[in-house]
């Protein structure tokens, strides 16, 4: 009978250390609260963590990540695979200030509150950045702008295929005449502080020609816009003639260029898309939470796991004994 209580008793410290390490674990959430899902490499922000709420923006909280997850994932890891649920910036704000880069926060204020959306201003080619972003002088101001609904593959922080021709392409027609913004959507800037507006050289749309060309790879949407038709149809010229990063599309594929196009998701870097049916980089449809994600192999062990354990534990040790 006592070697039977020492065996319990054993089996119940073991028992209680465990449960406590499953605990201490958190469900798999990294020390930002958060952990990558190995079926894609997506990171999913679950409970953001004083630690997490020390980002000021997305490459930090990127950085962070690195530095503080083991899973291999992080080597890859992109804006476009962050999936913030919820989770604001502390220089986020409702307010569409842009602070631009040399000016004092008053001429800043004072020169966003003369752009509205809707409307078309002259600007002045300032540097060039990749195949979806510049900066330019816009009433005198500089600002960096994201241009509207296209998404071009990397070429700054990462170096992706197509990246160098799109930006040398973006950088060559910029300078090719005068440049013409025009503000669109429900909102004037994304949330890394970027102004959103389509760019005119004369009178091509930049987002089009560049689309045609074949080197663009996805699409984002902050909203309904003036030429989403435009851009939709010139990517489907693109893989029809095959340009571009379209050229080793293979012949049989024509027939399903159409429907390719139309199952790209359209994104919003940051948050879900509102649609599936258009075409998809900046984050892709919402996945469901951690908790009822059958594939998400980072979870920790639930508890009724270990009471079933500890159960049948016992109940084969008293047996033993009795």
């Amino acid at each position: 009978m006592k070697k039977c209580f020492i065996a319990i008793l054993a089996f119940l410290i073991v028992f209680i250390e465990l449960s406590i390490m499953a605990v201490a674990h958190n469900g798999g959430l990294d020390e930002l609260g958060g952990h990558f899902r190995n079926k894609d490499c997506h990171y999913l922000l679950h409970e953001p963590t004083a630690l997490a709420a020390s980002a000021a923006n997305m490459e930090e909280l990127i950085l962070l990540i690195k530095k503080n997850n083991s899973n291999e994932c992080k080597n890859t890891l992109t804006a476009n695979k962050v999936d913030l649920e919820g989770f604001t910036f502390k220089s986020d704000s409702p307010s569409t200030t842009l602070p631009t880069s040399g000016a004092s926060k008053e001429s800043s204020t004072s020169s966003s509150e003369s752009i509205a959306l809707g409307k078309t201003y002259p600007a002045t080619l300032k540097r060039c950045i990749d195949g979806d972003t510049a900066e330019f002088l816009v009433g005198g101001q500089p600002y960096n702008i994201r241009f509207l609904y296209i998404d071009t593959p990397e070429s700054t922080r990462e170096k992706e295929a197509y990246g160098s021709e799109a930006a040398d392409f973006t950088c060559s027609f910029l300078k090719q005449g005068s440049i013409t913004i025009e503000t669109d959507g429900n909102t004037l800037f994304d949330k890394y502080d970027r102004l959103l507006a389509w760019v005119f050289v004369d009178d091509q749309l930049h987002q089009e020609v560049i689309t045609e060309t074949g080197l663009v790879e996805d699409f984002y949407d902050y909203g309904d816009y003036k030429y989403e038709d435009r851009i939709v149809d010139a990517m489907r010229y693109a893989r029809e003639k095959k340009l571009g990063m379209y050229a080793e599309l293979k012949s049989d594929d024509s027939n399903g260029d159409e429907e390719a196009v139309a199952d790209s998701a359209v994104k919003e870097e940051g948050r879900p898309s509102k649609a599936e049916s258009i075409p998809t980089e900046d984050v892709e449809m919402k996945e469901q939470n951690q908790e009822s994600d059958p594939t998400d192999t980072d979870k920790g062990i639930p508890f009724v796991v270990w009471v079933l354990v500890i159960g049948v534990g016992l109940f084969l040790i008293i047996r033993k004994f009795s």
